[in-house]
């Protein structure tokens, strides 16, 4: 990249961050507003359950348990997953120290710099999202349920976060865009042949590039069968 693409490049994410990551936008005091109404204030009560599975200990917890839930039926993917909960831990803290913006103020209350990214909607997003991937790579769901597997605990974990005034709006859409780029890097990878289980032993595919060599399988079967006259 020339030099003068990178200028123009750190202008743009600068102007990018004193618009809308330095403060909070319109959009998101229109609707502070509206979660700080009685139905609001009332719908983040009944979602308070949700705030430990929200931090690091939590999130991280239920990947470990889900890999060993894979590992004990014979599923792969249980690495992916837990490096997507690390993943979504580590990687938004780091975001957290380049960028700076103001949490909702609340009376009593120290303020606080950590707004953005909402790091409970990142961590639930990249597990959601690795593990929906995971899920259906093993063909363990349909496709839309791990749709459902990848969007709802996402969606529920941001708009708790808003409802409970600890983030601002813009701070939960981050947190979505973040996780899920976190999630599908960590669960993407390139898909290995399966082996077929005859009477209980795994066998590795016959592939079109070894049928013809002399060490393969079928060519040894083939030499060492008698020939009938």
């Amino acid at each position: 990249m020339r030099r003068a693409d990178r200028g123009a490049a750190r202008a743009f994410f600068g102007r990018v961050h004193k618009l809308v990551i330095s403060a909070p936008t319109a959009a998101d005091e229109r609707i502070r507003r509206i979660a700080r109404t009685r139905a609001g204030r009332a719908a983040g009560k009944a979602l308070a359950p949700l705030f430990p599975l929200g931090l690091p200990g939590g999130y991280l917890l239920i990947a470990y348990a889900m890999a060993q839930w894979l590992r004990r039926h014979g599923h792969d993917g249980g690495r992916e997953i837990v490096r997507s909960a690390w993943l979504g831990w580590i990687v938004h803290r780091a975001v957290k120290v380049g960028l700076e913006r103001r949490r909702p103020p609340k009376p009593g209350t120290r303020v606080r710099y950590d707004s953005f990214p909402s790091g409970h909607t990142t961590g639930a997003t990249s597990l959601a999202v690795a593990t929906a991937i995971v899920l259906r790579r093993e063909r363990l769901v349909s496709p839309s349920r791990a749709t459902a597997i990848a969007v709802a605990p996402s969606v529920i974990m941001g708009v708790y976060r808003v409802l409970a005034d600890d983030h601002w709006a813009t701070d939960v859409v981050g947190g979505w865009i973040l996780g899920a780029a976190i999630g599908v890097a960590s669960a993407t990878r390139e898909a290995k042949p399966r082996r077929v289980r005859r009477r209980g032993r795994p066998v590795r595919p016959t592939s079109e590039a070894t049928r013809g060599r002399a060490d393969s399988p079928d060519a040894r079967a083939h030499t060492a069968r008698p020939s009938v006259r």
